[in-house]
């Protein structure tokens, strides 16, 4: 009788302990979203600045990892797309193109998709790169 309380009492405090998957969505905009990986590129990123994108109400602005840029983007629901980016024009060594390949992938995009803490960036159904919500925003 005593080891079956115990078995019990040991599922029941397992099962209050495990995760449900259910992670909330961060917020697309007002969230600092650094450069996870971008599938499709050969390119080894060796810079000083990270790179990472975060969306305001009218614009978004960032890093490629090497210049700071700002523009626009058009939302809806879904739907993705950047406009013209300013950005700063800074020479980095070490970056292979990679900033290059980052601004190319921006402006190839055309939908985004946001799953916890992971933001994608999608033309059409090809994944072009991953992003995860920074601790700090």
């Amino acid at each position: 009788m005593k080891k079956t309380i115990y078995l019990i009492s040991l599922v029941m405090l397992f099962s209050g302990c495990t995760d449900s998957g259910s992670t909330a969505d961060r917020p697309l905009l007002e969230t600092r979203w650094s450069l996870e990986a971008m599938p499709d590129e050969n390119l080894r990123y060796g810079g000083s600045q990270e790179p990472h994108l975060r969306f305001e109400a009218e614009r978004v602005t960032g890093n490629d990892g090497c210049n700071n840029f700002f523009g626009p983007y058009k939302l809806k629901n879904d739907a993705l797309g950047f406009g013209l980016l300013a950005s700063t024009r800074m020479a980095c060594a070490d970056i292979d193109n990679f900033d290059i390949a980052f601004n190319t992938m921006l402006l190839k995009t055309t939908r985004y998709q946001i799953s916890g803490n992971r933001l994608a960036l999608y033309s059409g159904d090809k994944l072009l790169a991953s992003f995860v919500a920074a601790e700090n925003n």
